[in-house]
């Protein structure tokens, strides 16, 4: 049998479902979701292999109307993923309008030559004729190889977005091993899993004025993983809010982080969180680099 392997990007505005569709399509839970816009920082890659075949996943960020440039960077993270990948994932939501944000994406899609999947996520939530409809809109500016409604959430349609991606990726040999799964530095998902809580704990400004920044992992014993991590944020005004009264906030981010992780990791995490203050993190160089946009 013909071994196929290739590489896919995930793109879309925010919060279309870009990361939990890679991590359905992976089983496994590698990058953060939340229900907020721009959740994702960087391009996460996650493999998925089979008897015939490799997957390389890219997960990027949403595009958007970016201003500051920790929002440019990710921008172009996520335009950049173009230039290596033979399959796009372009995922929108049913009834999405075809807002200045989708229209630069499609401009961009244009110039691209390889394969171009609409995925109309979220169908789940919604209706076959609306799921048709935004096809439609869509199509008008520029034509896809397939279209396909799914539901990253609940499943439907993965398996099938999976046998078309392998029919479509070319011949060659396998790039990872079997058992690799992401290329996340192991201290950078620990961050992660905890900036998600954040995101999920905390409203307004305060998620997006922060950089979790993991500083210490060590292996205690066999079933025991120690790790530190600072909690970076732009004002001091926030440090209140993100500590809650009587420091519930703050424990309650830690608990249910420590509780992914060691689903993830299959051993206890002992898991000490720090709290700082960097005025306008998202312009220097040095917390850019934390979460791998430099």
């Amino acid at each position: 049998m013909r071994f196929k392997c290739g590489f896919v990007s995930i793109i879309g505005r925010p919060n279309v479902g870009k990361s939990t569709l890679l991590n359905k399509m992976l089983d496994e839970k590698i990058t953060i979701v939340s229900n907020k816009p721009n959740t994702t920082r960087t391009n996460i890659k996650g493999v998925k292999t089979g008897e015939n075949y490799q997957i390389i996943l890219i997960d990027t960020p949403g595009i958007h109307n970016a201003k500051d440039k920790i929002n440019r960077l990710m921008v172009q993270n996520a335009l950049d993923s173009l230039d290596m990948v033979d399959i796009v994932y372009f995922v929108v939501e049913p009834g999405e309008l075809i807002g200045k944000e989708t229209l630069f994406i499609l401009e961009v899609l244009k110039k691209y030559q390889g394969k171009k999947y609409l995925l109309i996520n979220k169908i789940d939530k919604s209706t076959k004729s609306k799921a048709i409809i935004t096809a439609n809109k869509i199509f008008k500016y520029l034509e896809f190889d397939y279209v396909l409604p799914v539901s990253a959430l609940k499943g439907i349609n993965i398996d099938k977005l999976i046998d078309l991606t392998i029919r479509d990726l070319p011949e060659n040999y396998k790039i990872f091993d079997n058992d690799y799964i992401t290329d996340i530095p192991e201290k950078f998902l620990i961050a992660e899993f905890v900036r998600e809580q954040i995101f999920k704990l905390l409203k307004d400004e305060v998620p997006y004025d922060t950089v979790v920044e993991c500083e210490l992992v060590e292996d205690k014993s066999s079933d025991l993983l120690y790790t530190s991590c600072s909690i970076i944020i732009s004002r001091d005004s926030q440090k209140a809010i993100l500590l809650g009264k009587h420091g519930r906030t703050i424990k309650e981010i830690g608990k249910r982080a420590r509780e992914n992780l060691e689903k993830f990791f299959g051993v206890k995490v002992y898991l000490d969180l720090w709290v700082k203050v960097v005025n306008n993190w998202q312009e220097k160089d040095e917390y850019l680099k934390i979460q791998r946009l430099l």
